[in-house]
């Protein structure tokens, strides 16, 4: 029985181990999202998921190696990565809210504004 126990457990740092290369792998591929971006919102939710992945790889390092500590670090990690979200998020609405309000003072900036618009976005 106990032959079983120790072959169920290595089974499972391995599981934890393939994990843990399959989330460094998906860490690259949002990161080249967060660099190639095109647009400044899929930069800042590939920012929110690098922060998610590596609090959970944080988590999964904290199980294999019996670190109980590690788990602080995890959750520190995590909300400070949503506050920089909601930072970046709040800094790309102050722009965007002012051009609004400009628009909506003056009804001939409504048709320019959505000229250049539909030069970026297509």
């Amino acid at each position: 029985m106990e032959v079983f126990v120790e072959l169920i457990d290595s089974l499972y740092r391995s599981l934890l181990w393939f994990s843990i290369v399959f989330i460094s792998l998906m860490l690259f591929i949002v990161l080249v999202r967060a660099l190639l971006g095109p647009r400044f919102t899929d930069r800042i939710v590939a920012i929110d998921v690098i922060c998610s992945l590596s609090a959970l790889m944080i988590v999964l390092f904290s199980y294999l190696f019996d670190d109980a500590g590690l788990l602080d670090v995890a959750l520190v990690y995590a909300m400070v990565g949503f506050l920089s979200v909601v930072v970046l998020s709040k800094s790309y609405q102050l722009p965007y809210h002012d051009r609004v309000s400009s628009k909506a003072k003056n009804p001939t900036l409504i048709h320019l504004a959505d000229e250049d618009e539909e030069e970026i976005y297509g």
